[in-house]
């Protein structure tokens, strides 16, 4: 018989590892393991909404100025225009 009281169920200790990895990995050293771990579960979902907030804002910004430059069909950088119907001198000795 497993008792499942005592200790985290397997699905719920997957869920606590993906939330402690995203603060500590979007956090940016704001967050450590230990602090995570022990965070009250309201204040982590808090936190967890938060980067979560900053993410899709970020990725709104990205897709706007992605969407812009797709608009404007002028290339980036000086017009290159190889010549190939020249051959390649040899340096001089």
């Amino acid at each position: 018989m497993v008792l499942a009281f005592f200790g985290l169920t397997p699905s719920y200790k997957n869920i606590l590892l993906e939330e402690i990895h995203t603060l500590c990995y979007f956090g940016q050293g704001g967050f450590t393991y230990d602090e995570v771990y022990s965070m009250p579960i309201r204040y982590r979902h808090y936190h967890l909404k938060k980067v979560i907030e900053y993410l899709e804002k970020q990725a709104e910004v990205m897709n706007k100025s992605f969407s812009n430059d797709e608009k404007s069909n002028t290339p980036l950088g000086p017009p290159l225009k190889p010549d190939f119907t020249t051959k390649p001198k040899a340096p001089k000795k």
